[in-house]
C-alpha cells in the first residue's frame, strides 16, 4: 500500500511545477533585442516585399513600488530592404557607410540613435508610450517639400497611442496567475489605427513546456478590425478578413525576460472591395543583458 501511495504521489504534478511569469525589471538594467519582420503583400496585382530589422536597447530609468518600469527604448541599428511603387531599396546601418538620401530607406535610416520611453508592468502590459513623435520628426527631417505631408501622415499612422499597441505586440502579456505545463490563458489588446478604428489582437496562450528555467509558450492569434464611430469615418471602408496566426516564445524564468519569439500572421485587408493578401513573419531575439 505504501508503495502504491508513493507511486501516485510521484505521478501527481508537484506544486513547484507552477511558475509565476514576470518581467524582473531592475533600475539601470539594459536588455538589447534584435527584431526582424518580413512582410509580403499584393495590391492591385502587384506583389510587394518588405524586410525590416531593428536592434534596440531597453534601459530601465525608473521603477515604481508596484514594479512598473519606465524604460527608454533606443534604436541601435536599422536594416530595411524591399520593393514598392518607388522601386527597390536596401540599407543596413551596420554595413553601409552612408545612409540613403531618399525613399523609404532614407526615412528608416534616420531612426538610428533615436529613442522614446514606455512604461511596462511586471506582467508585460504596456501602459504608456511617450516621445515617439520626436522619432517621427527625425524620420522626416530634411525631406524637402514633401516633409510636411509625410510628417502629417506618419503622425496619423504612428502616434504615441498607436505605438503603445505596437510595442505590446513585442511583449505579449504574461498570465496573472502561476502556470504549469499545459495551462492556458487569454489576453486581448488593441492597436489603434487612425481613421479606421483599431486592430484587436486576441491571444490564446499555452505553456507548452517548462524546463531548465525556460518557459516555452505557444499562442494562437486572432486579429479583428473594430471601429465605426464618428472618430473613425473610414472604418466601414476597410475590413480585415481571416486575420489569424501562430506564435512561439521562450521566456526565462530566471532572467525574467523573453529570450526569443517567432510569429507568423496571415490576413486579407479589403479596401472598398479591393483585396490585399498579406503575410508577416517576425522574429525577436535577446542578444545582450546587462
Amino acid at each position: 500500500m505504501k508503495l502504491l501511495i508513493a507511486a501516485l504521489l510521484l505521478a501527481l504534478p508537484a506544486a513547484q511545477d507552477k511558475v509565476e511569469l514576470r518581467w524582473k525589471w531592475q533600475k539601470g538594467q539594459e536588455l538589447v533585442y534584435k527584431s526582424v519582420q518580413k512582410t509580403q503583400l499584393e495590391f492591385g496585382g502587384q506583389p510587394m516585399d518588405q524586410h525590416m530589422g531593428y536592434t534596440y536597447s531597453l534601459t530601465v530609468t525608473d521603477l515604481s513600488e508596484s514594479g512598473e518600469a519606465t524604460i527608454t527604448v533606443k534604436y541601435l541599428a536599422v536594416a530595411t530592404k524591399g520593393n514598392g511603387p518607388t522601386g527597390e531599396y536596401d540599407y543596413d546601418s551596420e554595413k553601409d557607410k552612408e545612409a540613403p538620401t531618399e525613399g523609404p530607406a532614407a526615412m528608416q535610416s534616420k531612426m538610428l540613435g533615436q529613442s522614446f520611453t514606455m512604461k511596462m508592468t511586471p506582467t508585460g502590459k504596456v501602459t504608456d508610450v511617450q516621445g515617439y513623435d520626436k522619432v517621427l520628426e527625425a524620420m522626416t527631417k530634411g525631406a524637402g517639400e514633401e516633409a510636411a505631408a509625410a510628417r502629417a501622415q506618419l503622425k496619423q499612422m504612428f502616434n504615441n497611442d498607436t505605438f503603445k499597441g505596437m510595442m505590446q505586440q513585442m511583449a505579449p502579456p504574461l498570465p496573472e496567475d502561476k502556470v504549469g505545463k499545459g495551462d492556458t490563458w487569454k489576453n486581448e489588446f488593441l492597436v489603434k489605427m487612425p481613421m479606421i478604428g483599431g486592430m484587436t489582437f486576441t491571444l490564446n496562450s499555452k505553456l507548452a513546456d517548462l524546463n531548465e528555467n525556460s518557459a516555452h509558450i505557444e499562442q494562437d492569434i486572432k486579429v479583428e478590425l473594430k471601429g465605426g464611430d464618428a472618430d473613425n469615418p473610414l472604418a466601414g471602408l476597410v475590413e480585415i478578413k481571416d486575420g489569424k496566426g501562430k506564435a512561439t516564445s521562450v521566456y526565462s524564468t530566471e532572467k525574467g525576460c523573453f529570450l526569443s519569439q517567432k510569429s507568423a500572421m496571415d490576413m486579407t485587408i479589403a479596401v472598398q472591395g479591393q483585396s490585399m493578401p498579406m503575410k508577416t513573419a517576425v522574429e525577436l531575439t535577446l542578444i545582450s543583458r546587462k
